[in-house]
């Protein structure tokens, strides 16, 4: 009788001391609570319409994360989305190559996010800081060379549906459902990532920098090579999620993907991610862009008179507070 306790103990230790105990535990929570109380969130449609909202934050999150566990902010992405959206779209719409149009997308961000690596690097000014400039001067990039026109198209080549199309060989089994491909593309990167994270050597690296840089240094890490990489992922993640919004809605304008940045960051630390850095996982991250498009659906379908969508930031911010007292709770009991 005692062994099988013991092993149910470990179990539920090795989970409370996990990164992603608090977000799915909260997670669950939420969403036992709307679907209790909230007309209508349990359909299929509100379901899948809140996964496919996570997913564009998702994609971002990850980048994001990855840099926040290696103790820097990216707080440009939100820009470098729409940078990324917009080379998409004159690739695929005035190139018509859908190959030059995806690395399009991917180089620009991710030699754009490399650039706020370098700046940090060579100046040693807060990446906070550092990025909060290049948000708006990316932007300001985005204005001038798109004329600050809207791309708009109702073309649907291949590549779109490839990116971001009905998943229509799971939509047939659920009414009302509207799963995309995007989300498919979602789950594969951070599995990917996560992967990188834990169990490989740069992981270890990662977590190093982030948690004790003067120990990483002292084991011969090259901190500013793996800050530098990961400021690059995070703009090439950005330009991807760049991608994935144009297939889906196949129009971009100089807004597009502003706010994201602080969706991301809020995702990420909901997700378990210190701010500190040196701990976080990227299924954390997810779970938290989750948690939030969960909250977002559920505040919207409740229609409070006081929390109208357009402010549904305040739900953000209080969800963020109480996330990262669940997570310390969380961890100082384990």
């Amino acid at each position: 009788m005692g062994a099988p306790r013991t092993k149910e103990k470990n179990l539920w230790e090795l989970f409370i001391t996990s990164p992603i105990a608090g977000p799915v535990a909260t997670l669950v929570v939420i969403v036992v609570l709307f679907s209790l109380f909230v007309p209508h969130f349990a359909s299929m449609r509100s379901v899948s319409g809140i996964i496919n909202a996570a997913t564009l934050t998702g994609m971002v999150t990850i980048g994001v994360t990855l840099l926040m566990i290696s103790g820097e902010f990216d707080l440009s992405v939100g820009s470098l989305v729409a940078i990324g959206a917009y080379a998409f779209a004159f690739g695929t719409t005035e190139w018509h190559s859908p190959i030059l149009a995806v690395l399009g997308a991917l180089v620009i961000t991710g030699f754009l996010g490399m650039v706020n690596g370098l700046i940090f690097v060579q100046t040693g000014i807060p990446s906070f800081i550092i990025t909060l400039g290049t948000l708006y001067i990316y932007r300001g990039a985005v204005w001038l060379l798109s004329g600050g026109r809207l791309i708009q198209t109702l073309e649907r080549p291949l590549v779109y549906e490839v990116f971001n199309g009905r998943l229509d060989i799971v939509n047939q089994f659920f009414h009302g459902a509207n799963f995309r491909t995007s989300l498919l593309w979602l789950l594969g990167m951070t599995a990917f990532f996560q992967y990188i994270l834990v169990r490989t050597r740069y992981g270890n690296h990662v977590f190093a920098v982030g948690g004790n840089p003067l120990g990483a240094l002292a084991q011969g890490v090259n901190i500013a090579r793996v800050k530098i990489i990961n400021f690059t992922i995070s703009g090439a993640m950005a330009g991807l999620t760049g991608i994935l919004l144009f297939s889906q809605y196949r129009s971009v304008r100089v807004a597009t993907g502003a706010g994201m940045e602080l969706n991301a960051i809020a995702a990420a630390v909901v997700g378990g991610t210190l701010l500190t850095g040196g701990a976080g996982s990227i299924w954390g991250a997810l779970v938290g862009a989750l948690l939030i498009s969960t909250l977002r659906t559920g505040v919207i379908l409740m229609n409070i008179p006081f929390i109208p969508a357009d402010n549904f930031e305040a739900v953000v911010g209080v969800t963020i507070i109480g996330a990262v007292i669940l997570n310390n709770w969380l961890r100082n009991r384990g």
